[in-house]
């Protein structure tokens, strides 16, 4: 669960917020103004992120320039197909 702080709280507990997230694996959520703004992760969980993203938009890009004239509703089942294979991998991988 991630922890909420206020932008004003994050600039009196930055140090304490870096500890935690970088040696505890916290997260947080940072309000502005009452709402959620920014979120402070990990940076494993923040690199697992952009490599799962650059993989999906691989295997799209990939699906596109094979199905050429395919039809756009079965072109969309493929990308969700490949979205849920991502996905699943990474559940099986667990955190980090």
């Amino acid at each position: 669960m991630e922890k909420q702080l206020s932008i004003s709280q994050v600039r009196e507990e930055l140090g304490t917020l870096v500890d935690e997230v970088q040696y505890e694996n916290s997260k947080y959520i940072i309000l502005r103004h009452g709402k959620p703004a920014v979120a402070v992760v990990p940076l494993h969980v923040y690199e697992a992120w952009k490599s799962n993203r650059e993989r999906l938009f691989g295997m799209i890009e990939r699906m596109q320039a094979a199905a050429g004239d395919m039809d756009p509703d079965e072109a969309m089942a493929l990308v969700l197909e490949a979205q849920q294979a991502v996905r699943a991998e990474h559940r099986e991988r667990g955190p980090g």
